[in-house]
């Protein structure tokens, strides 16, 4: 065999053992994931319309189905596009193939399947349970070749096999090649060329899979396996970038296969860099919903690929190459580890490009950049002295009021009102007004959106319908006419002025410098407990429980503009108009 093995094994029973939080496999009991052993060939005229049923239902079950492309057999290979493996031959041999394509379902039948027959196999076994669950990651050093493969399984109920087989794959994905019948399936073609995915390169355990016990509810097994990946296989080069790993259990061997598949998972790939200090931003989120704030979080997904702990970030958040602001994360990332560090931008109205870089870790100087485009919607403000207010939602629909509804949504997204759909109205542009009272508590950030099920409005020669929404004193907060297609959403913050206008000020008991400030404010007041920083429209930007007489808050990611500084101590509550900028 190809293969070079260093093999590291380490059985545990977990009887009356904690896994410690490093460990990567889950020990809730879990759903059967699938693999699809798929039997194909660059000469088999039906392979690629195999080839997108599989890619079908690995879309549709998401992390949870993975096919497998095994080129073997008379259809596979020639010599211009040699696919086939010493494994993948082997792996054929063990199921009785009558035709191709055709595929073993997490190997539950002794015969292959017909491309038919996948779906209602895999939709089945989704919902059975599994006796063990899978977990690992492989950490590749990209100059030596060389993979370090982890694979961690854990017993949630009884194997009915006193000993099962860990299979670890390595699969390749764009390959660009020949395929018979390729048409079949436009979306992997390539410059008139197809695109092959999960490809079967090359088996990392043994073909059948390594032994592993014991297998009784609450065992826990680990094992690594060192692997060089050469530089070609076959016709083809292996390219780093475009390899998969995955790691399943089968229970036993069954005539010369070891089936059924109990488990199986994709291996998470790290980069090794041989660096003591290396983060990297895996990804970088930030929440969808809506808010009556410029200001984003962005959740920064940061891998630890080095080899010493990390345990403090400082970030640079730049929106639209200007405004950079720094921030810093501290906490413990282990080597190969990953956390979810909290930025945040203050992003002006319409769409922009944030940039998140890594400029020190562990207060050295780094660097490492990601960007992610954000979006800040426009809103409306409604002021109000007292702690609610009433909206009055009007609506003059158009002939087709069944095809009309609204919602007003409140900032975790529950209906406070809604509307629709309304009754068919007799004349051809007949029209009739709706009005919906509605009473929102003051600090809340409210979204009103109206819907046409047609997409052609409420207006037009169906008549000529229209939305409002009123404060309580009958001002328009919102107007809208009815040529919005769709849908139409307007934002509106609900600001209390409460707060702000009975304040009295009491110098001796708070002091804060330097004010104006960009950076740093120092706080001072006996036994503080809670500072708490609003913005003008009434919204809490920054709410922080405190113990002492001192506090220094950095203000420079915040947006410029006038705040009101709230600190409890233990002579009240008093506040403090704070201005951030020159």
């Amino acid at each position: 065999m190809k293969r070079n093995l260093a093999l590291m094994i380490l059985l545990l029973s977990f009887v009356g053992v904690n896994l410690n939080a490093q460990t990567m496999v889950s020990t809730e009991p879990q759903k059967r994931n699938v693999i699809i052993e798929d039997f194909t060939g660059v000469n088999c005229p039906n392979c690629a319309d195999g080839h997108k049923i599989a890619n079908s239902l690995m879309d549709y079950y998401e992390d949870r189905v993975w096919a497998i492309n095994i080129h073997a057999g008379n259809y596979a290979g020639s010599q211009s596009y040699n696919f086939k493996t010493e494994d993948g031959t082997a792996i054929l041999g063990g199921f009785n193939v009558t035709g191709f394509p055709q595929a073993v379902i997490n190997r539950t039948t002794e015969n292959g399947v017909s491309r038919t027959d996948w779906a209602s196999h895999t939709n089945l076994i989704v919902e059975e349970d599994a006796e063990c669950n899978v977990a690992g990651r492989v950490v590749i050093d990209y100059e030596a070749r060389k993979a370090t493969v982890t694979v961690e399984v854990y017993y949630t109920a009884n194997s009915n096999a006193d000993e099962n087989y860990l299979n670890v794959f390595m699969l390749q994905d764009n390959i660009i090649a020949y395929q018979s019948g390729a048409d079949q399936n436009p979306d992997q073609m390539y410059n008139g060329q197809y695109r092959h995915m999960h490809a079967f390169r090359d088996a990392i355990t043994p073909t059948w899979g390594d032994a592993i016990s014991p297998t009784t509810e609450g065992s826990f097994v680990t094992k690594t396996y060192t692997y060089d990946i050469p530089e070609k296989i076959g016709s083809f080069d292996v390219k780093i970038d475009d390899l998969q790993f995955i790691a399943f259990v089968t229970e036993q061997y069954q005539g010369t296969a070891t089936r059924p598949v109990l488990n199986a998972n994709e291996l998470n790939i790290f980069k090794t860099t041989n660096q003591d200090l290396y983060p990297e931003i895996v990804s970088l989120n930030s929440s969808s919903k809506f808010s009556c704030s410029n200001e984003k979080v962005i959740e920064v997904s940061v891998i630890n690929s080095g080899s010493d702990e990390i345990t403090s970030l400082k970030f640079e958040v730049t929106v639209d190459d200007k405004d950079a602001t720094t921030q810093t994360w501290e906490g413990s990332i282990a080597s190969y580890q990953t956390v979810m560090a909290e930025v945040k931008a203050v992003v002006p109205e319409g769409e922009h490009e944030v940039e998140v870089k890594i400029v020190e870790v562990n207060h050295a100087d780094f660097e490492e950049s990601e960007t992610i485009t954000l979006t800040s919607e426009k809103w409306n403000e409604v002021k109000t002295e007292t702690s609610e207010e009433e909206l009055t939602i009007e609506l003059t629909q158009d002939k087709y009021g069944n095809q009309i509804t609204w919602e007003l949504l409140a900032s975790d997204y529950s209906v406070l009102a809604s509307g629709g759909p309304y009754e068919i109205l007799k004349g051809a542009s007949a029209t009739e007004t709706h009005q919906v009272k509605v009473t929102v508590p003051a600090g809340e950030c409210v979204k009103f959106i109206v819907r046409d099920s047609k997409e052609n409005g409420i207006c037009c020669q169906f008549g000529e319908g229209n939305y409002r929404i009123l404060d309580s004193e009958g001002n328009a907060v919102v107007e809208g006419a009815g040529d919005f297609g769709a849908e139409a959403s307007h934002v509106i913050s609900i600001v209390s002025t409460e707060d702000v206008a009975s304040v009295e000020y009491n110098k001796s008991s708070l002091e804060v410098w330097p004010n104006p400030t960009n950076d740093n404010l120092n706080i001072e007041a006996k036994s503080m407990s809670r500072i708490t920083l609003i913005n003008t429209l009434g919204q809490v930007v920054l709410d922080k429980a405190v113990d002492g007489d001192n506090e220094l808050l950095d203000l420079s990611k915040y947006e410029t503009g006038i705040y009101m500084l709230r600190v409890n101590t233990e002579e009240g509550v008093v506040m403090r108009r704070v201005v951030i900028g020159n």
